[in-house]
């Protein structure tokens, strides 16, 4: 399940750096993750800084996300924000993907996506607190827009039915600059 978290690609964009901390304690069978700083962020704000934040996550599991404070104007915040995630065996927590996303805060429009880090808990030697320092991998450029579906299962005659609701945001793949419909 991991290889998917796993990017072989060398990425010359340079998009800056995440330093975070991973301990565990077994006692309590919880998760402490401390979200330190970032540095050398790019600036996406007119002003020529950022606003940045993390937002955590524990994959597979998308429901519950969390959020570091946001740091105004700087591209080296420092958020030294701890994180607990209670209530994870040690067997269950080396099937997840520990994911910090730094996005940039926008008031008024869609906040940007500076940069990500995947992390497969099973390469984590939890005896002792590790303390990494990773390269933020750039936004995947490559999404063809949204579907909106719905999926509904008739167990009685086995049936799974499949209805294509919306799309919005599809990218021109015609050579007039346009997508059939």
């Amino acid at each position: 399940m991991t290889d998917m978290y796993l990017d072989s690609t060398d990425s010359s964009e340079n998009v800056g750096q995440i330093h975070f901390s991973l301990e565990y304690d077994f006692q309590n069978t919880t998760l402490i993750l401390k979200v330190l700083q970032g540095k050398e962020l790019p600036a996406k704000d007119l002003s020529g800084t950022s606003d940045p934040y993390v937002r955590v996550t524990l994959l597979p599991d998308k429901k519950h996300r969390l959020e570091t404070k946001i740091k105004r104007r700087t591209l080296n915040p420092r958020w030294n924000e701890t994180f607990y995630f209670e209530g994870f065996p040690i067997q269950k927590l080396q099937s997840r993907v520990l994911h910090l996303h730094v996005f940039d805060y926008d008031r008024f429009s869609r906040d940007d996506s500076i940069g990500e880090v995947f992390l497969p808990l099973c390469q984590v030697d939890f005896a002792g607190k590790q303390s990494f320092w990773k390269a933020l991998k750039p936004p995947a450029k490559d999404k063809c827009g949204e579907l909106l579906s719905s999926l509904c299962y008739h167990p009685s005659n086995s049936i799974l039915t499949l209805t294509l609701i919306k799309a919005r945001n599809l990218k021109a793949k015609d050579i007039n600059g346009k997508s059939g419909k």
